[in-house]
């Protein structure tokens, strides 16, 4: 645990002594973008410093990008755009080494399978428990809508170290508690997988629906985006066999560098590839030739209503019904 901050000859002011840390620590994870930071009370206790410097150690962070204000609820990690101004200490040099991520970082364009997500690199990992917000609310038809659920947001980088993409899941705290959902273990095999299997559970992607807006705060944060910015959001609701919602999640790109295949699997398809109900009599995928593949429905964009579908437990993949006339 961190001990009092004492000053050394030459080692500058207390609050740029904490201030220094908790900018290491953000860069370290220990604070990945989104996530709240101490408040004053907890800086006093820590560091044993007045409550005027901790004032001053969360305005010098606000300042230089590293934290953004949420209100009464405090202050959350974030990255610093290419335009704010770091604080210059002795260290200022190391300090700003490594990637940097910003709003004018340069980000690779990127083609994502409608019902997939990218194969980036996920380099932060969040899992607490968080009141679920109105629209997750909803979707999972929670009794009371503030609610607590089992909040996991994965961010992932291109190869230029750019966010790219933000995967936010909300499950049932009566589902994931005590398994390794509610851990901040990386869980590798596709999300419904790790819900079926930790849950024990027969689920099936119930809801699966895109659509374009601003960013939140967090989102902007994590994502290196301006408030103004565009994203492409795709909320997926899963239910248990009985009909019940346990999991909404959220896949977050970029609006300006992410374009969404729309073809079945993320692939060109021949005339004789026809999914739809009609044509599919079998009870296997045609991707991936699995027999798990349940009936289910989605959303059909363009006339805003539920349609049937069939969706393979293995491959993930939809087989959308026939196109209208």
């Amino acid at each position: 645990m961190t001990g009092p901050a004492k000053e050394a000859p030459g080692s500058g002011k207390l609050y740029e002594i904490v201030r220094d840390e908790l900018i290491d620590e953000i860069k370290s994870g220990a604070y990945p973008p989104g996530a709240l930071l101490p408040s004053m009370r907890e800086i006093t206790v820590r560091w044993t410093v007045s409550t005027t410097t901790a004032r001053k150690v969360l305005s010098e962070l606000a300042a230089a990008g590293w934290a953004r204000s949420q209100g009464t609820k405090g202050y959350v990690a974030a990255i610093p755009s290419a335009d704010s101004q770091t604080p210059v200490t002795k260290d200022s040099g190391a300090a700003s080494s490594g990637p940097s991520v910003g709003l004018a970082a340069v980000r690779s364009p990127q083609l994502v399978p409608v019902n997939g997500s990218l194969d980036a690199v996920t380099t932060a990992l969040d899992v607490r428990q968080e009141p679920a917000p109105a629209e997750v609310a909803l979707a999972l038809r929670l009794a009371e809508p503030r609610a607590s659920v089992v909040v996991r947001r994965r961010l992932a980088v291109d190869a230029n170290g750019s966010p790219v993409q933000l995967r936010v899941s909300y499950t049932l705290r009566e589902v994931a508690e005590g398994t390794p959902l509610a851990s901040s273990d990386t869980i590798d095999e596709p999300w419904l997988d790790a819900l079926a299997g930790h849950t024990h559970k027969r689920l099936v992607l119930a809801e699966s629906v895109i659509s374009a807006r601003h960013p939140n705060d967090t989102e902007a944060a994590m994502l290196a985006l301006a408030p103004t910015a565009c994203v492409l959001v795709r909320v997926d609701v899963v239910h248990d066999e009985a009909g019940r919602p346990v999991d909404c999640t959220m896949t977050i790109w970029p609006g300006d560098t992410t374009r969404i295949n729309a073809l079945p699997g993320g692939r060109r398809m021949s005339r004789d590839e026809d999914t739809s109900p009609e044509r599919h009599q079998s009870s296997a995928c045609p991707f991936c030739g699995s027999e798990r593949v349940e009936e289910a429905t989605t959303v059909d964009l363009a006339f805003g209503e539920e349609i049937p579908c069939k969706v393979c437990k293995d491959c993930g993949r939809t087989l959308f019904a026939r196109e209208r006339d």
